[in-house]
Formats: structure tokens, C-alpha cells, sequence
């Protein structure tokens, strides 16, 4: 019985000195340096300069004599970590980005989690990151607006630098933005008769020979670290493979004349060089279709009116 006693004593104890050693053993894993790394309050300024000014780097497009861009208070964009993941389950430090005014160059502010000498992606519109190395863009669903295309489609990036930090805030600063699409302004008129051709509906693919004829991509992926940090010069919108046209579906459209838009926005993936599109318009009075040769650069404006459809029989 004495024996028995000391035996259960014996286990009692192994299990308070484990027990011990397993408390002790968490403890050291959730004690983590303070890199001096938590949520500040930020704010982001932007350099403005006569190349930023040409650029269509900003939310809202004006077309006037061109097409100008201008921030609105209020707008929201999405800031990334790129420098920093969370040790203990690999998150990554992501949240949203405010416009602080209404200007052709705006500060951004935002609670952010980063220190000094951390670098952030600022994107617009807001978008979710699932890692810090790259996102996803989407170019379905556009209806032809110019509102809708500023509001949804205008893609821009930054890249800002955290230049000081003190307990609560933080302050850093960013090169001009850059657009990650080209802008198209489209109008077709019918190749025999020259009239105009209303738009309810716009399919647009490549066209050639290629692998991706008669396709155009609905989504793109943005990489932004790949082997370390990207300069924002290399970030680009890379299309993923599609095996549909992009229809641009201008009947969803705020107040369309009942023949269709005259004329719609539409924004496109830039090309490494001239590539050929191919256009099919569908209204009320049956299809068109047609070709043309264009070189899209991204932040580019082009304005491709008056192009010239077949319809069919």
C-alpha cells in the first residue's frame, strides 16, 4: 500500500515538473524582441512633380482636352507590409489607406503596423493581399463609363519608404504613382455606310495566331517581391490566360440611351509591343465586328474613335 502511494506520489510529481516545463516552454515562444515593429498612426506624402501631373496616377479621370486624374477625400486605398510578416503565424500586416483631400496630389493616412526603415505598397482601389509578394487585379465587369472605369478599374501603385517613426505615428513618403492599365477611349462607325454605331455591348480579344487568340485576360497578378523587394518601375499587371473575350456590358450602364453609348472607357493590360484586337459590338440592330493594330503603354490615354466594323449578315 506504502509503495503504492509512493509510486502515484512519483507520477504526481513527473506531471507538475512537465506540466512546469510546458508553461515555461510557451513562454519563451511568445516572447518575441520588441523590434520596436506596432500600429502607428501614418501618414503618407506624395512627391508631385510635372511628369506625376501627365500621368493618370490619381482616382478620378476628367476627360477634358485629355483625360485628367485628381484625388477625393475619402478615397480608400489598401497598404501592404512589404518588408515584415507577422513571426508567430506568417500574416502579413495589410489595412486600409485614406485620402486626406481633394487635389491633384493627396497625403494618404491610415493606422499602420511597420517601423522605421520599412517599405509599404499603396494601392488603389483597395484590394486584398493574401501574401505580401503579389494581388490580383480584375478587369471584368467594366460597363463602358468613365465613372465606373475611375471608380473600379484605375489601378494604381505606390511604393512608399517609412522615413521616421516616434511612439504612435509614423511618417513616410512616396515617389509619384503609377498606373498599372492603359485607358481607351473606343467609337465604331459601319465600314460600308460611316454611321455611328451605338454600343450596348463590346467584346474585345487579341488577335493574330498566338496561343491567347481570341482571348483576353479577366484578371491580372501584380508581383511585387520576387527574391527581394521590387522597385516600383518593375511592378507590372501580368494577364492571367482566359479563354473568353472581355465584354465590356454597357446595358448596365446609369442612364443608357436605349440604342447604346455613343462612345465607352475602357481599361486594357499594356502590350510589350503592337498587337492586334479584335472588336465585336452588339446593339439592338445586330453585331459588328472588326480589327485594329495598337501599342498600349501603361498610364497612357489612347483615344481610338471612329473605327471602322463590318456588319454581319
Amino acid at each position: 500500500m506504502n509503495k503504492r502511494k509512493l509510486f502515484q506520489w512519483a507520477v504526481l510529481g513527473y506531471m507538475m515538473l512537465t506540466g512546469m516545463t510546458a508553461c515555461s516552454s510557451d513562454d519563451d515562444t511568445t516572447d518575441i524582441p520588441d523590434d520596436g515593429v506596432k500600429v502607428r498612426r501614418i501618414t503618407i506624402t506624395q512627391t508631385d512633380d510635372a511628369a506625376a501631373r501627365q500621368m493618370l496616377t490619381r482616382s478620378t479621370l476628367v476627360e477634358s482636352d485629355g483625360l485628367t486624374a485628381s484625388w477625393t477625400a475619402g478615397d480608400g486605398l489598401t497598404y501592404c507590409n512589404l518588408s515584415r510578416t507577422n513571426p508567430m503565424n506568417y500574416e502579413i500586416y495589410t489595412g486600409p489607406l485614406t485620402a486626406a483631400s481633394t487635389a491633384s496630389t493627396s497625403q494618404f493616412t491610415g493606422n499602420v503596423t511597420c517601423n522605421a526603415g520599412d517599405y509599404l505598397a499603396v494601392v488603389y482601389p483597395a484590394a486584398t493581399f493574401v501574401t505580401n509578394e503579389s494581388y490580383t487585379i480584375s478587369l471584368s465587369g467594366q460597363d463602358g463609363t468613365l465613372g465606373t472605369l475611375a471608380t473600379n478599374y484605375h489601378y494604381v501603385y505606390g511604393k512608399a519608404y517609412v522615413t521616421s517613426v516616434t511612439d504612435n505615428t509614423a511618417n513616410a513618403t512616396m515617389e509619384k504613382m503609377k498606373s498599372l492599365l492603359t485607358v481607351c477611349k473606343f467609337s465604331f462607325v459601319d465600314k460600308t455606310t460611316g454611321a455611328a454605331i451605338p454600343i450596348k455591348t463590346l467584346a474585345i480579344s487579341y488577335g493574330g495566331s498566338g496561343s491567347d487568340a481570341r482571348t483576353y485576360p479577366q484578371t491580372a497578378t501584380v508581383t511585387l517581391n520576387s527574391n527581394g523587394i521590387l522597385e516600383q518601375s518593375a511592378v507590372h499587371a501580368a494577364g492571367t490566360a482566359s479563354t473568353s473575350s472581355l465584354l465590356v456590358d454597357c446595358s448596365v450602364a446609369f442612364s443608357l440611351p436605349s440604342e447604346g453609348l455613343g462612345e465607352v472607357f475602357v481599361a486594357l493590360l499594356p502590350t510589350s509591343g503592337q498587337r492586334t484586337f479584335n472588336f465585336t459590338v452588339a446593339n439592338s440592330s445586330g453585331t459588328y465586328t472588326g480589327t485594329a493594330k495598337a501599342t498600349l503603354v501603361e498610364g497612357e490615354y489612347i483615344v481610338a474613335t471612329g473605327l471602322k466594323l463590318t456588319k454581319n449578315n
